[in-house]
């Protein structure tokens, strides 16, 4: 019989427990591949906040930085491209649509603005407020209640 602490407080012939039950890490999670910036960059050029929205240009550059082929874009690009295509896009939708972080997002994003295919598009202007109140102007404030009767808010 050995001296060790584990296997003396077992009969004899008995495995242990823990030789019993087999090795899961329940925890393992899929390692998710990001997308690599062919110059290293951990940072977007450009600062870009969740709600910036993007658009594409109408001429799309050649190749972006890091493709293989002349106009050949990584496949996340590819699709952040088609969705600011659909008529500009926030920064933070791109992220969840194409499934990666959001830094990895803005440098892809960054790299797809230096290749003229995406321009950050300038946010509306605010609406003029009322001279004499500084508030939101009747006719605006009128139109928000028109708008907000006239959706359906009915929750499921």
């Amino acid at each position: 019989m050995s001296t060790d602490a584990h296997s003396a407080a077992q009969p004899e012939g008995q495995p242990s427990a823990a030789a019993c039950v087999p090795w899961v890490d329940q925890d393992v999670q899929q390692v998710r591949p990001y997308v690599v910036v062919p110059d290293g960059r951990a940072c977007p050029r450009y600062q870009m906040r969740l709600d910036t929205v993007l658009t594409a240009t109408h001429t799309t550059a050649g190749a972006a930085p890091g493709t293989t082929q002349a106009g050949a874009l990584p496949p996340e690009a590819a699709h952040a491209l088609r969705l600011c295509r659909a008529g500009g896009c926030s920064v933070a939708e791109i992220a969840a649509t194409i499934g990666q972080p959001i830094l990895v997002t803005k440098t892809l994003l960054s790299d797809l603005i230096d290749t003229g295919a995406l321009v950050i598009a300038q946010p509306a202007a605010p609406p003029d407020p009322d001279p004499d109140t500084g508030r939101p102007s009747a006719h605006l404030l009128q139109a928000l209640l028109e708008g907000l009767e006239a959706h359906d808010f009915a929750v499921a």
